[in-house]
């Protein structure tokens, strides 16, 4: 049970918050648009070289755990591509989660525009950083003008 210790100051973001903006938008969710705690926190294992188990990241996740060390958040924080104080510093996480907002929004843009639905393919972009997607939705955009191009018969030639 939360303590009111534990409990964060009137509009601060708890590490709950935070991480379930970073599953939501960075994350390979699973069918059921939950992620897989053991499946990920193996990952982070085996990225960091930290031990991780799948109830602990239930429990960052859920809330049940509010006081996470220093050196799982900087596994979480590279596992996801984001910096440590996105945990320790709210006007970070808020520009972090502005970025990937809108880096989301760009690339679901791009793919409405191009015509793209498939779900699988949404779900595999969706799991990319700001950069990633911003770069994804550049590249559509470029195919997009190419076809565009290509589907446009030449002007015979001047003389």
């Amino acid at each position: 049970m939360n303590s009111d210790k534990d409990r964060p100051i009137e509009g601060q973001l708890t590490v709950s918050e935070k991480l379930e903006h970073l599953l939501q938008l960075r994350a390979r969710l699973g069918e059921d648009g939950i992620p897989s705690y053991k499946k990920l926190a193996a990952e982070i294992a085996a990225q960091s070289g930290e031990s991780f188990s799948g109830a602990y990241l239930w429990q960052l996740h859920r809330g049940e755990r509010t006081n996470p060390t220093l050196r799982h958040l900087r596994a979480l924080a590279a596992y996801f591509g984001v910096p440590v104080s996105y945990f320790t510093d709210d006007d970070v996480a808020h520009r972090v989660i502005d970025q990937d907002l809108l880096a989301s929004r760009e690339l679901d843009e791009s793919m409405a525009e191009a015509g793209v639905s498939a779900v699988y393919l949404r779900g595999d972009l969706a799991a990319l950083s700001p950069e990633g997607k911003r770069m994804a939705a550049d590249m559509i955009r470029q195919i997009r003008e190419l076809e565009q191009n290509v589907n446009t018969p030449l002007s015979p030639p001047r003389s």
